[in-house]
């Protein structure tokens, strides 16, 4: 029987899945170190699954701004991804694509949202070259946009969006850790899977 819920999901289901947000993390830190030319370390990623606009207090406790990159899945697996970053990780982000120090203002200027989409095409597209490879199966992004707003009103809407208003997503949390300095960059990859590609998720890792 497929997987309807994600909430359903066993502690073994989880493990695996777990171990394919491990890989992704990976190729995204490579994806990052190649992308500044700076060497960037991950944590071990904690992983969090729940409707989507309830995930707005991981992201951000008090309800700040911040910056999704949402894209479309297609292919083997369909469904959407989001990277989501506080906008202070946004900034930081920006200024290590563009090389040049972070500004003081709050808001993106529109050249750190360029830079900032950019980032999170490469990187989204590094997670999904991990599960490309994990299960062997191949998937194809949209291309990205970028959004952003109070934690709370951007995540319901792209709820709204994507279609995802009450189904569970698979949220992937982890720090990006920069050589030579104390920075890290929290940083969240969610997964929406529709309810037939989980079940394929799970069959592929063997565990369905």
């Amino acid at each position: 029987m497929g997987i309807t819920n994600m909430q359903a999901l066993s502690e073994l289901q989880r493990d695996a899945l777990r171990e394919v947000a491990n890989i992704g993390a990976a190729h995204a830190a490579t994806a990052l170190s190649l992308m500044t030319g700076t060497k960037i370390m991950i944590s071990v990623p904690t992983i969090t699954v729940a409707p989507l606009a309830e995930l707005a207090p991981l992201i951000s406790k008090t309800n700040e701004q911040i910056a999704l990159v949402p894209m479309e899945m297609s292919g083997g697996l369909h469904g959407h991804t989001i990277l989501a970053f506080p906008l202070p990780t946004a900034h930081r982000l920006a200024s290590l694509m563009l090389m040049r120090e972070v500004p003081k203002e709050e808001a993106l200027s529109e050249l750190e949202a360029s830079a900032l989409t950019e980032a999170g095409n490469i990187l989204a597209g590094a997670y999904m070259t991990a599960l490309s490879e994990f299960m062997e199966m191949r998937l194809l992004p949209s291309p990205p946009s970028l959004k952003v707003g109070p934690a709370r009103e951007v995540l319901a809407s792209t709820a709204w969006a994507t279609g995802h208003t009450g189904g569970f997503v698979f949220c992937v949390e982890t720090e990006f850790m920069i050589d030579q300095s104390d920075g890290r960059l929290p940083g969240y990859f969610l997964l929406l899977p529709d309810t037939g590609s989980l079940s394929a998720m799970l069959a592929a890792v063997r565990v369905a």
